[in-house]
């Protein structure tokens, strides 16, 4: 890997994402010898990239921007950069992928008339995280399962990310994107892509959702005060139960559920046995994830990353919840901040 010769250029360089991890994972680096570019880009910056970005080497060019501005900012890379020898251009995606499959979708076809698939980096950097990874490694008895799931508990509330928080909500921001990617990978026991792709094919709800059989929302006491919305039907806390239709994964029940403002700051995979026994994988907060995300782009390892496929099942799986939550105001569960996960 030949680090010197790339140039790292982050859009959005004075955002939170960019400020909080992306520029500390990139200066670690820069002590363990990548000694290449680093360039900022704003908004103003777009009619200037070719005086900014210099001829030459690999480009990986990552768009810590809203989702909304992603449209643009592809166009404008590939206007300016599109012609280069396309093993020198990477594009790096941060999530939403979409708000929604037609979202999605739309976002996937823009995104090939200028890059090929390989090109495109989908950062999920819970696929980076060597806790998720070592569950790959375990010996467990995958013959005698009875559930398997899936918690990331969160004690902090949205932190003022008001509009952030408005728009997106705990299905799209946590469920998404980490639990059914970290679902996917127990369920193919592999990180592979295509197997990670394959098991999300697999998965699918079966209840009746207008019946709250299987799908739960809730939201946090004095969530629509800190967002002055008092009507917001925005979920801080969601549960979904899922089946795959995989013969080896065949009467398993799979629940995924994620919450904020809650009793403890946990991300588990808990794995039931039909003798009542128990295995439980702590998935860790690791610092240095971002710093790998960043390598893996460097070499080329796709593995790490969220293809095109991957998001619009993942978006395919949660449609239904979707359209249903749109014509619904009497299934918000109000619960108090500090609740125990397990008791909403």
């Amino acid at each position: 890997m030949k680090r010197s010769q790339t140039t790292y250029i982050i859009f959005g360089a004075s955002g939170d994402l960019a400020r909080r991890y992306l520029l500390p994972a990139i200066r670690n680096m820069q002590h363990m010898n990548y000694s290449g570019a680093i360039i900022p880009v704003s908004r103003k910056d777009y009619g200037n990239l070719k005086n900014l970005i210099k001829e030459g080497g690999e480009k990986i060019f990552h768009l810590a921007i809203p989702s909304e501005g992603v449209l643009d900012a592809v166009e404008i890379i590939s206007t300016n950069f599109g012609k280069e020898n396309k093993s020198n251009v990477k594009i790096m995606l941060e999530k939403p992928f979409g708000k929604d499959l037609k979202s999605a979708q739309d976002l996937v076809e823009h995104i090939d008339k200028y890059f090929s698939e390989e090109q495109i980096y989908r950062v999920d950097h819970y696929l980076t995280k060597e806790s998720l990874q070592n569950v790959m490694t375990e010996k467990w008895d995958r013959n005698n399962v009875a559930s398997i799931e899936i918690i990331a508990s969160e004690k902090i509330d949205i932190e003022s990310r008001v509009n952030f928080y408005e728009q997106t909500g705990a299905l799209k921001d946590f469920v998404q994107s980490h639990l059914l990617e970290m679902a996917a990978s127990v369920l193919a026991g592999s990180f592979v892509t295509v197997r990670r792709h394959e098991a999300l094919k697999n998965l699918e709800i079966v209840c009746d959702i207008n019946k709250n059989e299987c799908v739960k929302r809730g939201q946090y006491a004095g969530y629509r005060e800190e967002v002055n919305n008092p009507g917001s039907m925005t979920e801080t806390f969601v549960s979904i139960n899922l089946v795959s239709n995989d013969p080896a994964w065949r009467g398993v029940r799979i629940v995924l559920s994620t919450g904020k403002a809650l009793s403890e700051k946990l991300t588990q995979i808990k794995i039931k046995y039909k003798n009542g026994t128990e295995k439980i994988f702590n998935i860790k907060h690791e610092p240095e994830a971002y710093e790998r995300v960043i390598s893996a782009t460097m070499s080329g390892n796709h593995d790490l990353f969220i293809s095109s496929g991957e998001v619009l099942e993942s978006w395919r799986i949660l449609d239904a919840i979707e359209q249903t939550w749109k014509n619904r105001t009497d299934d918000l569960i109000i619960y108090p901040k500090g609740s125990d996960i397990s008791t909403i």
